[in-house]
């Protein structure tokens, strides 16, 4: 049973066999088709934004984004340098940007793709080195970016006299002493807030300002006065009490400005010594009337005389009293110390002034020149005048007397 059923089976009628080969082409044929339908690659397209991946059979970057569902404006760039048709591969979409580049004097709009800096340069606007852009150079742009390029200006730092020129687009005061190196001190002064901002043609100053006290004496010019004494004669004046000149503390507040002083104010003032006043006496005693005895020591004829021997001719009397000196020698004003020749108070008979000295016992020294400085000067005495006289024992025998001294005209 078993190998009639084996050969049964192995034998075929030609009907069946051509069956059988029919069937066979139908599904190689089925097969081939199916195969030819299933021949694409795939493509991946970048905007930037998004990334898709297609499968396609298309053999144009136009056809391909077309069937991704892509828009892509005429403004668009397709960069197909990693394209291949019928391969794998990639197309890239550079999206065009809408951007503006002001450059102070106006706005230009264009489309772009790039840097910042790119789009600098294509808008032909050149950047200077301290001007200042809104954005950072190498950062990409994006639809719809205005770029700014804000043009610097001149702005000035007086810093203790010294002027440092700058240029800034933008900033503070602060900002402006930070680039020119300027620290501020504890005695500066500025003129500006430090967050007031900048502007062009600006001049900020840092003045250095010190304040210094200082502590100085100065005279005090003594006064004069006058006063009657019936100690001396009418038409005598004599310096009585020398005046003196005192002395003050002075302490003053002195303002300087960079160095230099700007201004004094007085703090303080504080007398450490009194001024004298001078005092001048003006005589008022009268001068009694005497009659000359005997003939003059010293003589002149060109003197004309009263009957009482008393001069005609004079300015004013100085009175008081007097001595005699001898031993010969230079006077002080230069002339021989000899007899005519007399010593006075210079400040009261000035060197030179023809003089006529009559004693009120009546002895008449006679005619002479007032040549030298008396000693009575410094030492205060009530003395007008010293004559001059040949020895000693004729000091002794003039003593003191008082005269009258004529002074001629």
């Amino acid at each position: 049973m078993i190998t009639k059923i084996k050969n049964k089976a192995k034998a075929m009628t030609p009907f069946k066999k051509v069956t059988a080969i029919v069937l066979v082409l139908v599904l190689l044929s089925t097969i081939t088709a199916y195969a030819a339908d299933s021949a694409g690659y795939y493509v991946e397209l970048d905007d930037g934004v998004n990334k898709t991946t297609v499968y396609t059979k298309a053999e144009s970057a136009d056809e391909i984004i077309k069937e991704a569902g892509i828009e892509v404006s005429a403004l668009d760039v397709l960069d197909l340098s990693a394209f291949a048709p019928g391969e794998d591969s990639k197309i890239t979409i550079k999206r065009s940007k809408f951007v503006g580049v002001n450059d102070g004097r106006g706005t230009v709009y264009f489309t772009f793709d790039g840097s910042v800096a790119g789009a600098i340069k294509a808008a032909d606007v050149e950047v200077g080195e301290n001007d200042l852009v809104n954005y950072d150079s190498a950062t990409q742009v994006s639809d719809g970016m205005i770029i700014s390029v804000a043009r610097a200006f001149p702005v000035v730092v007086r810093y203790h006299g010294k002027h440092i020129n700058l240029e800034m687009a933008v900033g503070t005061v602060a900002d402006a002493l930070k680039k020119a190196g300027v620290t501020l001190g504890k005695d500066d002064v500025l003129s500006h807030d430090l967050s007031e901002v900048v502007s062009t043609g600006m001049v900020i100053f840092v003045d250095e300002v010190i304040y210094k006290e200082k502590t100085e004496t100065k005279n005090i010019p003594f006064d004069k006065t006058t006063k009657k004494s019936d100690k001396f004669t009418i038409g005598t004046t004599k310096v009585t009490t020398k005046g003196v000149d005192g002395e003050k503390e002075i302490t003053y507040k002195q303002k300087y400005v960079n160095g230099e002083l700007i201004d004094t104010v007085v703090l303080s003032e504080k007398v450490t010594k009194k001024p004298v006043t001078q005092v001048t006496s003006v005589g008022t005693k009268k001068i009694k009337p005497v009659r000359a005895k005997g003939e003059p020591i010293s003589a002149n004829a060109s003197v004309k005389l009263d009957k009482n021997g008393v001069p005609v001719n004079y300015t004013r009397i100085v009175s008081g009293s007097s001595t005699a000196y001898y031993g010969g020698g230079t006077t002080a004003s230069g002339r021989p110390a000899k007899v005519g020749n007399v010593a006075v108070d210079p400040r009261v008979i000035p060197y030179g002034t023809p003089l006529y000295i009559i004693a009120t016992d009546g002895t008449v020294y006679g005619y002479a020149i007032a040549a030298d400085t008396g000693g009575f000067v410094y030492n205060g005495t009530n003395t007008v005048v010293d004559v001059y006289l040949d020895t000693y024992n004729e000091c002794v025998q003039w003593g003191r007397k008082t005269v009258n001294v004529y002074v001629l005209g």
